[in-house]
Order: C-alpha cells, then sequence, then structure tokens
C-alpha cells in the first residue's frame, strides 16, 4: 500500500481552541499529487502536533503506550489498524514523481 502520511497536522490547545501552526490541507494536496490516471494514492491520517508525542520521541516510549488518550496517539493508533487491515495494492509500481 502507498499513501500520504500528514504530519504535524493542526492540534487543539486546553480551551479547545485549534492551532493549524503550518496551515492547513498539505496532506490531501500532495496525495492529490502524487495520483496518477486511476491510482489513488489516499491521505491516510494526519497526525497532529502533540507535546506527549514529542515527549515520547524523547524518552523512548511511544505515545501510543505513554499517552494512549493523547489525539496524536489516537491518530497512529487509528493509521496502524487501517494499515493492517489494507492490502499493497500499489507496491512496485511507479509514481509520477521527479526528485528536483
Amino acid at each position: 500500500m502507498i499513501g500520504v502520511v500528514e504530519n504535524m497536522a493542526a492540534f487543539a490547545l486546553p480551551d479547545g481552541t485549534v492551532m493549524d501552526l503550518f496551515g492547513s490541507g498539505g496532506g490531501a494536496r500532495v496525495a492529490e499529487a502524487l495520483s496518477s490516471s486511476g491510482d489513488e494514492v489516499p491521505l491516510l491520517a494526519s497526525i497532529p502536533l502533540s507535546p506527549a508525542l514529542r515527549t515520547g520521541g524523547d524518552t523512548g516510549v511511544p505515545v501510543v503506550i505513554g499517552e494512549p488518550s493523547d489525539a496524536a496517539a489516537q491518530a497512529i493508533a487509528q493509521l496502524a489498524t487501517h494499515l493492517a487491515a489494507r492490502g499493497r495494492g500499489l507496491a512496485g509500481r511507479s509514481l509520477p514523481v521527479t526528485l528536483r
């Protein structure tokens, strides 16, 4: 399977305000650009910025274990479940990508 995983997506502050530090829609735009005639490259997940994710990376404790209720942990767990259930439909196929 091939697809796009957007990292550093918007995150929710404790007061519920959503902060989009790097803009929005970038993952979807990349997925669209990589899609070619009939071969969709889906946006598989958007992983939000998360202090717990950063802390887990620094300490070596995956956020899905250390802080499973964190939004990033939930997005990663959903991505893993999704990937485990899918085949490898585009494995070995060329994508319309050129290196700069």
